[in-house]
């Protein structure tokens, strides 16, 4: 019973595997010196809104929200409604 190829196999991964440890050990042990990053403040530049533009503005967002509403719950209503009825006039005529 020979099994020396396959024994063999797998020293040789656990070699490869073992130099892969020690090559990504070298490159966090040094020459990454991050204590010298100099962080900036980033600075925005939003555009000012007016109180008469933000009120249009809101009553906009306002009136989508309540069309998506609409739309949700007629969706909602025919997904429930016609199956049923459809069940039903199926389970009438047979």
């Amino acid at each position: 019973m020979s099994f020396g190829g396959h024994v063999n196999d797998m020293v040789n991964r656990v070699k490869q595997n073992a130099a892969l440890k020690n090559a990504r050990r070298k490159k966090f042990k040094g020459g990454n010196d991050y204590s010298k990053i100099e962080y900036e403040k980033t600075s925005y530049d939003f555009p000012e809104m007016t109180s008469e533009e933000f009120k249009k503005f809101k009553n906009n967002l306002i009136e989508e929200a309540k069309q998506e509403q609409k739309k949700r719950t007629l969706f909602i209503l025919f997904a429930i409604v016609l199956p049923i009825i459809v069940g039903f006039t199926i389970f009438l005529l047979f």
